[in-house]
């Protein structure tokens, strides 16, 4: 209880003796004049540096725009959206990756029916390009090969361990008991 008692004491002490103090780091007895308080228009208050007036910083938002595919042999040009609902257009297959990520990157569409983006997916040839803009950011494929696997194989767009794109439509047209399957390669 002594301790706590000589530690109050203390602090008061040093309390009490700040009130000397004034801005300019000098003390004055308590019965000097106050110094004159300092006027709100003053920009800068004695022996303090100016504050800096934040400048605001401004960017563009630039808008990434939709994501489209371009495949130049088949003069097709189309957006890619982003559900497997295919009656728009082509879509990502869900849980594949996205350009750019070092993924199997899968988009079906349609060879026959609604928009029919892929009706001639099989004239692609090997070295033929593809191009996905991507979140604003171009990215080119080169066709590898193509194939037909049955309807029931979905393991068509597993993950290899490096960037590859699949483009997935039924075939032959009309019927929807196949796949044919597109793998395309970044340029290495």
């Amino acid at each position: 209880m002594r301790r706590t008692a000589l530690v109050l004491i203390a602090a008061l002490v040093v309390g009490a003796s700040a009130g000397f103090f004034v801005h300019d780091g000098t003390a004055r007895a308590p019965d000097s004049a106050p110094a004159a308080a300092p006027s709100y228009s003053d920009p800068v208050l004695p022996g303090l540096l100016p504050l800096r007036q934040p400048t605001a910083t401004v960017r563009p938002v630039v808008k990434a725009g939709p994501t489209t595919i371009s495949i130049p042999r088949l003069h097709l040009t189309s957006r890619v959206f982003p559900t497997a609902e295919l009656n728009s257009g082509p879509a990502w297959w869900p849980v594949t990756g996205r350009p750019g990520g070092g993924d199997t990157i899968a988009v079906a569409g349609h060879r026959t029916t609604h928009t029919h983006p892929f009706y001639y997916l099989d004239r692609l040839r090997a070295g033929d390009a593809i191009f996905i803009t991507y979140r604003g950011r171009p990215h080119r494929y080169r066709v590898a090969d193509s194939r037909v696997i049955a309807a029931s194989n979905l393991h068509m767009a597993d993950a290899v361990g490096h960037e590859r794109l699949v483009l997935t439509a039924c075939t032959p047209r009309g019927p929807a008991s196949f796949r044919l399957v597109v793998e395309a390669f970044p340029p290495s």
